[in-house]
């Protein structure tokens, strides 16, 4: 009995090792994170699939906004930080998907098409 939790120990120390090394070479950061317009959607690279839900739901809110949206306004929609929603409103900003105007954000056409290729690609 012994044995067998001494060796499931080493394997469980080994595999932690292990996924500490992959995301060390992989550098999984925010700054990193793949964004969605540059991965093909038949690529198998889904790296940071929850930076990519984000921005794209991030995206999908503000289309439907005919006015734009505030930073607070999002936050509290998606129940995430209004940090973390600056840092993915700027990634959108920097690709030209959406604007911003004032304290709100609106969707460029950029951006529309993007949401429309997606949707009829079955995304």
């Amino acid at each position: 009995m012994l044995i067998k939790r001494s060796i499931l120990f080493v394997i469980s120390v080994t595999i932690f090792h292990i996924g500490l090394l992959v995301s060390k070479h992989h550098n999984y950061r925010f700054s990193n994170c793949p964004f969605l317009v540059y991965i093909p959607l038949t690529s198998n690279f889904i790296a940071d699939t929850k930076c990519r839900y984000n921005l794209l739901k991030i995206l999908e809110l503000i289309e439907e906004a005919e006015d734009g949206l505030t930073v607070e306004y999002i936050s509290s929609s998606l129940n995430l930080s209004r940090k973390s929603v600056r840092m993915y409103l700027n990634k959108l900003g920097s690709n030209g998907l959406i604007e911003r105007v004032g304290d709100k954000y609106k969707i460029t056409e950029k951006g529309r098409n993007l949401i429309r290729s997606l949707k009829l690609s079955g995304f």
